[in-house]
């Protein structure tokens, strides 16, 4: 049952970086209107930034996503941006399955303060995924309103799901 969650990962992954290598770099770094002001390079960064806190915090059998780096480099340079897909493809290969982690949630409410529930990799890993389909789905908008002619990986930033429930409409 987990090798299906890495392989979705790693597809994911490889979609963006293929999508990342033919990118404008004026594409990537500038600020869009119909991306309220941010970047797709902002959203490629925040989305990489998940799978790299989950990664890089798991032996220690937890996970926040609070403490994420925000490298700005990885915003700023689609070139990083690939050779961080590149890298987080390699380390997918490499985790420990049967891991049981703790999800620490700084900032669900203030008034409560933190949380910390259990999880394991696998779950985080899907949510990974669900988090950077939701993204993709956004950086498709801020490319596709800058370059209608980009072309994009066949179902980039839409959900396997929703890819299914299409294809069941026009099978009827």
């Amino acid at each position: 049952m987990f090798q299906p969650v890495i392989q979705a990962s790693q597809a994911l992954l490889s979609d963006l970086k293929q999508v990342l290598i033919n990118l404008p770099a004026t594409q990537y770094a500038g600020a869009q209107d119909v991306l309220s002001g941010a970047s797709v390079g902002q959203h490629v960064r925040h989305l990489l930034e998940f799978y790299q806190c989950l990664l890089d915090q798991c032996p220690r059998q937890e996970v926040n996503y609070s403490l994420r780096i925000r490298d700005l480099q990885l915003e700023q340079s689609a070139m990083v941006a690939t050779q961080t897909c590149d890298d987080l493809i390699r380390r997918l290969n490499e985790v420990n399955r049967d891991l049981t982690l703790t999800l620490h949630m700084d900032d669900l409410d203030v008034a409560t303060g933190p949380v910390a529930v259990p999880s394991s990799l696998a779950r985080e890993l899907i949510y990974c995924v669900e988090h950077a389909i939701h993204h993709m789905a956004i950086i498709k908008i801020g490319i596709m309103q800058q370059d209608p002619r980009f072309i994009l990986p066949e179902g980039f930033g839409v959900a396997p799901s929703t890819i299914r429930y299409r294809a069941s409409q026009c099978a009827q």
